[in-house]
């Protein structure tokens, strides 16, 4: 009887297609993502920003930009800079907790999420974005993922890095919650573009949508500043004629 029940539970066992070991770039990734979940404060807030005139932007830049320079500016690009803009105004974003200091930094060095093909995830950074026009940070921007995407790159590319900004929008996702980047203290999830029925002025017109998420670590910034944050955030992305858009 005993016997009997065994094997049928042997055969009722889905069997395993394949098994992946967890080493390499797999467990450093892990390790790193439990340990900014197990180490940080974390606290996210959402919302949904209407960025119809920064689709506008991005359409008058593509066309200028990429017809003199040779780049093609993206919707990442410009949240880079809408970011370090809006960390300007609240610099405890732009900080890290070590031991029992709170550092800010004076330099603004946004890391950009890179997905790679085997599902690995690296994240260069652009320094001093606040420092360089939409030309250079496109450039950057480019380059560093065009050398992560075939892993020729340097370690000091992924060090340095003050915010994060990550989108799964490409992917068709609304919301990210994304982890931090330890040791820095927030960071940015961006969703998808979605054309919405939405109420200005008493009537309703189609905007075009985009779902944003601020992660960050509750220790450091308060729950109002991180509010206030995102809304300075949110009126440069609504507003991009705010947006520090130097050519050169």
């Amino acid at each position: 009887m005993t016997s009997g029940n065994k094997e049928g539970e042997q055969s009722r066992e889905n069997p395993v297609a394949e098994v992946i070991a967890l080493s390499g770039w797999r467990k450093t990734l892990a390790e790193r993502m439990l340990g900014s979940h197990l180490r940080y404060a974390e606290v996210t807030q959402m919302r949904e920003v209407d960025v119809t005139e920064l689709v506008n932007l991005r359409q008058s830049l593509v066309s200028s930009l990429e017809a003199k320079y040779g780049v093609r500016v993206s919707y990442t690009h410009l949240l880079i800079k809408a970011v370090a803009q809006s960390l300007r105004q609240f610099p405890i974003i732009n900080s890290s907790l070590v031991e029992e200091e709170i550092r800010i930094f004076s330099n603004i060095n946004i890391g950009m999420a890179v997905a790679l093909d085997n599902g690995g995830l690296l994240t260069p950074v652009i320094r001093n974005v606040n420092q360089k026009s939409i030309v250079e940070v496109v450039e950057e921007a480019i380059n560093l993922t065009r050398q992560i995407k075939t892993r020729h790159f340097n370690l000091d590319d992924l060090q340095g890095g003050t915010f994060t900004v990550t989108n799964a929008g490409m992917y068709g996702t609304d919301f990210v919650t994304p982890l931090i980047n330890a040791p820095q203290s927030a960071a940015l999830g961006v969703g998808r573009l979605v054309p919405k029925p939405v109420v200005r002025d008493n009537q309703i017109v189609i905007r075009t949508m985009m779902g944003l998420s601020l992660t960050y670590d509750h220790r450091i910034i308060a729950g109002a500043t991180a509010a206030q944050f995102f809304q300075a955030l949110e009126n440069v992305i609504e507003n991009p004629v705010k947006m520090d858009l130097r050519i050169s």
